[in-house]
């Protein structure tokens, strides 16, 4: 059986180093090469035709979501990109999700605090689950956000009598959940009558920004859930990263 291959891009020597050795202590899973850019990867990526991409957000010359643009128009390849654990790294996150990336792992903010063993379990785990996601050749991302005409932009409070729950639709997801839930929210109608509530496995402060944007692309009313909310048709309630339900 053949190995996964795996290109690592990170513009810290650091980080390439610690996360080849990750990869490469598993027996179904080499190392084909590194890179320490954007440009550099994409040269990279279309030359050795990987199985899966580890992606760093934040890099020199080509910053890791122009390249995950480029990526996705040369050579379309399962890509988990690595972000932040701030803000603006959950921001990204969540667009490069939007642009075809499979999943992401979070990266701290000190490197030299990286708990190895945290990371090897989850980075090995999505590896391996994006290694079986299978791409067109030409597989089309939208970069805009589509109109979505809403009444409210805010979590609506219909009239109590009225806006009973009686039906709550039930969601968990984990490793590609966030663009599954991408491909499925903005589907459903606003006249649905059942509440949604969803848990997906994300650090904090992802959340807020995934919500943020599928309620930006659905015709629903997305959020992430807040204690003592009160359930709504029509509406989908997120749970915050690191909690559940």
């Amino acid at each position: 059986m053949s190995k996964i291959k795996v290109i690592v891009v990170d513009d810290s020597v650091f980080m390439r180093k610690i996360l080849s050795d990750i990869i490469n202590s598993h027996p179904s899973i080499e190392v084909l090469d590194t890179a320490k850019n954007g440009q550099e990867a994409v040269a990279k990526i279309q030359k050795l035709k990987p199985d899966v991409v580890t992606l760093d957000v934040e890099m020199p010359i080509m910053d890791g979501l122009s390249a995950l643009q480029r990526i996705m128009d040369v050579y379309p390849v399962p890509v988990l990109m690595l972000s932040s654990l701030t803000k603006e790294g959950a921001d990204a996150t969540i667009k490069a999700l939007q642009f075809g990336a499979v999943d992401f792992i979070a990266k701290p903010s000190n490197i030299f605090k990286i708990n190895v063993e945290d990371m090897k379990n989850q980075l090995l785990e999505k590896i391996i689950i994006a290694s079986k996601v299978k791409y067109r050749k030409k597989l089309l991302y939208r970069t805009d956000t589509p109109k979505i005409i809403k009444k409210n932009t805010l979590i609506s409070k219909p009239d109590t009598a009225k806006g009973m729950i009686k039906k709550i639709v039930a969601i968990g997801t984990s490793t590609g959940g966030p663009r599954a839930l991408q491909a499925l929210l903005p589907k459903i109608p606003k006249a649905i009558d059942a509440a949604m509530v969803i848990v997906q496995h994300m650090p904090p402060g992802f959340t807020k920004s995934l919500a943020s944007r599928l309620d930006s692309i659905s015709e629903i009313n997305i959020k992430e859930a807040e204690h003592n909310d009160i359930l709504f048709p029509g509406h989908a309630y997120i749970a915050p990263g690191d909690q559940h339900m």
